[in-house]
């Protein structure tokens, strides 16, 4: 699996094992198979209904909406998708971003620039956010001021 151009940052497994896709510091979004090692150059078409195990991914279609106008390829670090649908409806997105906040919205997020519910306090940019087991809390990592915050997500609000 060597076809990416720089350093790989995300990976993300399909829901049978078979396949997966990844991001780069290059900004590519390439799919693989997993049990031969190929590229598959028609991933994106391919696997346009694919259910992936995670969504951490900051390329791809889901996640057009994560970008805010104005932001080049490295202010938005990382995504997570969340383990179910919360509110039983959609599932949720929660974002980390150069700017010190943590972001939730709809899953999958289309719209570029799309709104969300805002949670502040890092210093600085936020390195990685996780779900909880249940996707009752979410956790997020700052870089600069070495902080985990775990915050109570309420789905229903």
């Amino acid at each position: 699996m060597r076809k990416h151009s720089s350093f790989i940052t995300h990976l993300d497994w399909s829901e049978d094992g078979n396949n997966l896709h990844s991001n780069c510091g290059a900004y590519e979004l390439l799919f693989w198979d997993a049990n031969t090692g190929k590229q598959i150059t028609s991933g994106a078409t391919q696997f346009r209904d694919e259910r992936w195990n995670t969504w951490t991914c900051t390329l791809g279609w889901p996640v057009q909406g994560i970008w805010p106008p104005f932001t080049s390829g490295d202010d938005i670090n990382y995504v997570s998708r969340s383990n179910s649908k919360p509110n039983g409806e959609y599932e949720l997105l929660a974002v980390a971003d150069d700017f010190g906040k943590v972001k939730l919205l709809r899953y999958p997020s289309l719209q570029k620039g799309s709104e969300g519910v805002v949670g502040a306090g890092h210093s600085s940019h936020v390195t990685c956010v996780k779900w909880g087991p249940r996707d009752d809390y979410l956790f997020s990592a700052g870089g600069e001021d070495n902080c985990v915050f775990q915050w109570k997500v309420n789905p229903t609000v």
